[in-house]
């Protein structure tokens, strides 16, 4: 009986620590935002509604008609509840395809078409939202100084084999010990 109290603790304890932040919420909603002018930010939040208030690492790439291309940049995270990060430049004006790759915890990548009006049109904002699943491949760019993650996960998992298998041990000890 103790036996089977143990594996059944030790394997709820065991999900709680190896769900990512994603899986616990459902995956993220991550929306691409343009004043029209040339200014681009995304907000992001968890699915279930939580703000993503973990850092994020946020790559954008845009490319415009005619060969332009904006160079890659990280974008600067606000801290606000909306999960905000801002690019630091402005796009020239024109039609422009606008990539993001997300880094942990989310892991994703959503795109948006991004018109930027010149300095005497009317400007068009425009905001397009991506759902990233809480299964998303991790595709996403990684930080530059990643070492290639983190061994805790690993540990945990050791650690609680090995409370399993003491359980477990104690209760067949037990179990043999007593006369049948």
């Amino acid at each position: 009986m103790a036996a089977r109290i143990g594996s059944v603790i030790a394997a709820v304890v065991l999900l709680l620590l190896v769900a990512t932040p994603a899986q616990a919420h459902g995956g993220a909603s991550v929306t691409i935002h343009s004043d029209g002018r040339g200014s681009v930010w995304t907000t992001a939040q968890w699915q279930d509604g939580h703000a993503i208030s973990e850092p994020m690492q946020v790559t954008m790439t845009a490319s415009g008609d005619g060969g332009a291309s904006a160079a890659p940049a990280v974008l600067r995270q606000t801290g606000d509840e909306r999960g905000t990060q801002t690019y630091g430049g402005t796009l020239d004006p024109g039609s422009w395809r606008v990539s993001i790759d997300l880094g942990a915890p989310v892991n994703g990548h959503c795109q948006a078409l991004i018109q930027v009006a010149a300095s005497t049109a009317t400007p068009q904002p425009t905001e397009v939202a991506c759902l990233i699943p809480a299964t998303a491949p991790s595709g996403a760019a990684a930080p530059a100084d990643s070492s290639g993650g983190s061994l805790t996960p690993l540990w945990v998992t050791l650690g609680v084999l090995a409370v399993v298998g003491a359980v477990a041990g104690a209760g067949l000890a037990r179990r043999r010990g007593r006369p049948a």
